[in-house]
């Protein structure tokens, strides 16, 4: 080799840039191939993720609605002689989740005041094999009760259906 001008002959010698390039061609491949990788498996998983948060928004969705149907069927107008069947909640909030969410298991609990469902199925989740698992379990518990209002004459009435010539209602609905 030559030596480069301006520096001692018996002092360093400088290598061309053209030998050190040599020893790096093909490193960038396996980094972009390792990225690219990288990038798919988050994207799984953040679809995968996203896809059981929606089946658990679902789930709790369908239990809600089967309570509101359960209490729908409640009918608290009814005299204490007739009393409530247990069979009525029940039988709607199956029925709600058979035409709705025929794959969703309910237990509904008709207590004193309140009804209460514990809802539960098994969502198929995007993704989900990648990550060991096809589909996940899930379980949410719903509960409501019906609601009766005492009008200002002492008689109870449905807070959804007002009788407007007992009482007056002011703005946004508050009673006068």
């Amino acid at each position: 080799m030559r030596s480069v001008p301006g520096t001692p002959a018996d002092g360093p010698t400088r290598v061309p840039i053209a030998s050190c390039v040599d020893d790096d061609q093909g490193s960038v491949t396996p980094l972009v191939i390792g990225m690219l990788i990288c990038l798919l498996l988050l994207t799984a998983g953040v679809t995968a993720a996203g896809s059981a948060f929606l089946a658990g928004q679902r789930l709790q969705r369908l239990c809600d609605g089967a309570v509101a149907a359960a209490v729908g069927a409640v009918d608290p107008r009814r005299s204490s002689s007739a009393g409530v069947t247990v069979r009525d909640p029940i039988a709607a909030a199956n029925q709600y989740l058979r035409l709705r969410g025929p794959d969703v298991g309910a237990v509904v609990d008709v207590g004193a005041d309140t009804i209460s469902a514990r809802c539960s199925n098994e969502a198929p989740i995007t993704f989900g094999v990648l990550f060991g698992s096809p589909t996940l379990a899930r379980t949410v518990t719903s509960t409501s009760q019906p609601i009766l209002r005492e009008s200002a004459l002492g008689d109870g009435d449905l807070l959804g259906l007002p009788d407007h010539s007992k009482r007056a209602t002011g703005p946004e609905g508050t009673s006068i």
